[in-house]
């Protein structure tokens, strides 16, 4: 029903405000229905009204305010976040250079982001949108997958921040999911021996790398047997004219993972042990990498990882190790998500090291061990490890 008319005397008057000529007052309607008396002051009437109608009627009203609202905001705060994803995106990745599986993860999420966020001003994102968009899109996946997803949406949300589009960050409220402690079972000695007995002779170097330097899949595939100098992305032995206190020279370890931090350069001696290991791999295949084979077929893909037809790819030394794993029947007792991997090596790896008394970490790649610093020509650091070997 429309409302009445006002009388010609009270139309300069703003909206809801009424003068009670029974009363010589001025009446204010509130959002609740209540008519409240304001006092016979008309200037000062007029000026509670109007403040009173923007803050709570700001639908009714103009105001600079929401007139800079209506144009999206001083810094476009008050359009939706998907116009400002893909300029944020660009900021994330420059600054934080990605590897191209996480890329490539990211890249996904941001589309479903655009989605969900396509209506949604930036600046009005709460903690119940972060919720409605991990219900909407991954409220079947693992804890491990949700706090991810959540740990995205707190990064966009933190540029967003830095660009001035949003006021506080709603993705630091979402309580993380509890994630229940790793399942798979550590590799025992005794396993890694039983494995590595059966294994072919390029899997048993790997195996014999791995614990030895303490290193992944994707390092252990990528050591050549010589480099010129230590260089950025490059794993391979350096090897010294002559022997000195029984160290044949250095294997340099560029560290993908951790590629980005200054631990992710390590220098690992190469005493009598890896040596043997290193000269035991020669064979009559010609190959610049220490765990080489010939293939059996020519791949239609190459794997991302792999430059040279007998390197190994990480993923095959993985499937390799726990087909092999299964034949000799290592924790074959055990469902296949929780028997041990190659990776596991690296963790008994360790623990060996560990038990002889020397700390793990740096030939790990973690950061803030204690250990030497040397430097190369290129200004590259890199971290020189204890000599220290396995029997």
């Amino acid at each position: 029903m429309a409302s009445r008319p006002r009388k010609k005397e009270f139309r300069h008057l703003p909206d809801f405000l009424y003068y009670d000529s029974s009363k010589k007052q001025y009446r204010l309607t509130l959002t609740n229905g209540i008519r409240k008396c304001i006092g016979a002051d008309k200037a000062k009437a007029i000026a509670i009204a109007r403040e009173y109608n923007n803050i709570m009627r700001p639908e009714k009203s103009v105001s600079v305010n929401s007139l800079i609202i209506d144009s999206g905001g001083q810094y476009g705060e008050s359009l939706p976040l998907s116009e400002h994803l893909d300029k944020l995106f660009l900021r994330i990745t420059n600054d934080e250079k990605p590897s191209d599986s996480t890329l490539s993860n990211w890249v996904n999420d941001l589309e479903r982001i655009k989605i969900f966020f396509k209506d949604i001003p930036a600046n009005e994102i709460s903690l119940e949108h972060v919720n409605g968009y991990i219900n909407e899109y991954h409220a079947d996946a693992s804890a491990n997958v949700q706090n991810r997803k959540v740990s995205f949406l707190k990064k966009i949300f933190s540029y967003a921040m830095d660009e001035s589009l949003m006021f506080d960050n709603p993705a630091e409220r979402k309580k993380m999911k509890r994630v229940d402690g790793k399942k798979r079972r550590r590799l025992s000695y005794d396993d890694f021996l039983k494995i590595r007995a059966s294994a072919e002779p390029w899997l048993r170097t790997a195996m014999d790398l791995a614990l030895q330097t303490t290193q992944a899949r994707l390092e252990v595939s990528r050591i050549k047997y010589n480099i010129k100098a230590p260089k950025e992305g490059i794993c391979g032995c350096l090897w010294y004219e002559e022997p000195l206190n029984g160290i044949y020279g250095m294997i340099y370890i560029h560290r993908q993972k951790v590629q980005h931090k200054e631990a992710s350069h390590i220098a690992i001696p190469i005493g009598k042990a890896l040596k043997e290991i290193i000269d035991n791999s020669r064979d009559n295949v010609a190959s610049p990498y220490i765990v080489h084979r010939l293939p059996t077929r020519i791949p239609n893909k190459v794997c991302k990882e792999v430059n040279h037809p007998t390197q190994v790819a990480p993923d095959y030394l993985s499937r390799a190790f726990s087909a092999l794993r299964d034949q000799v029947g290592v924790a074959s007792h055990l469902p296949l998500d929780e028997r041990p991997t190659f990776h596991e090596i690296r963790a008994l790896a360790a623990f060996m090291f560990k038990q002889r008394g020397f700390d793990p970490q740096a030939r790990m790649a973690h950061s803030d061990a204690e250990s030497t610093k040397i430097y190369t020509e290129n200004h590259v650091q890199w971290v020189e490890v204890p000599h220290c070997e396995i029997a």
